[in-house]
């Protein structure tokens, strides 16, 4: 673990508010953070057997692509301009030995999408991208609180609103307008958003909350607050579970309300 805590973590600042760190840690008991972790487990899966039950995916044919190929020109360059600033968000990581950092669901999101428009489309990637889709808000969130007091080299800020933008603002709209695979559910179908709350809420409150508390290290602030988080204080996280899945809902209906008007959502079920 000595090459991992030195490339991945040894530079994380824990003099920054916000960073991590024993107090960061010391928030809230363990049985305290068990318990919570628990209701959410819970939660979790009764959003996932829903999702999965009204799952249609497989039954219901996709649009039809806009174009004969998905390797468009505009495509390539708008792929190449996403792992430019990835590559740099990486290299900005690697430098100040926070790479710990990649992990945090923004990131999570650009390399999904950098594989979207790497990849074949299929129903599979069809699958992800919805529910992709519904993980956005947390991308909202990054650019409604910043959170910019731990970048301090020339081009970090800018980075980090070039890539929000980007894959809120820029990349989804664009492969939907592409059509076929990357596609947007039927705003009634709600199986996308109860299974993106399951796999969100997973992710941060198991994987990222855990593994933070272990490298006393504040990931996705769900170790402590965010020094820019509204609810701050011993129950944000409290708060947080209960506004996270109704922001992964509405915002993923909103949003795909919005970028559904770049293609028709109706199909017929297949005989």
């Amino acid at each position: 673990m000595g090459w991992f805590h030195e490339v991945f973590v040894s530079g994380v600042d824990f003099n920054l508010a916000g960073n991590g760190g024993p107090e960061c840690v010391d928030l809230m008991s363990m049985q305290r953070r068990i318990a919570e972790t628990s209701v959410v487990v819970v939660l979790s899966l009764f959003l996932w057997r829903y999702g999965y039950r009204q799952l249609d995916l497989f039954q219901v044919p996709l649009p039809p692509a806009r174009y004969p190929t998905y390797h468009t020109f505009t495509k390539r360059l708008l792929l190449v301009i996403l792992c430019l600033v990835f590559g740099l968000e990486m290299g900005f990581k690697f430098a100040t030995k926070t790479a710990i950092f990649v992990l945090n669901p923004c990131h999570v999101i650009t390399i999904m999408q950098i594989i979207f428009m790497m990849i074949e489309p299929s129903r599979m990637s069809a699958f992800w991208f919805r529910v992709h889709i519904h993980f956005l808000f947390s991308s909202f969130l990054a650019l409604a609180f910043p959170v910019v007091n731990t970048r301090f080299h020339h081009f970090e800020v800018a980075s980090y609103w070039a890539q929000h933008i980007l894959i809120l603002f820029v990349v989804p709209p664009y492969l939907i307008y592409l059509g076929g695979a990357f596609s947007v559910e039927k705003l009634k179908d709600m199986s996308y958003a109860a299974m993106s709350s399951c796999i969100f809420l997973l992710y941060n409150t198991v994987f990222l909350h855990f593994l933070g508390v272990y490298m006393e290290v504040n990931l996705n602030s769900m170790v402590c607050h965010a020094i820019s988080d509204p609810f701050a204080g011993p129950n944000y996280k409290l708060w947080g579970l209960m506004y996270m899945p109704l922001l992964t809902m509405f915002f993923g209906k909103m949003t795909t309300m919005l970028y559904s008007l770049f293609i028709p959502l109706e199909v017929k079920k297949i005989d």
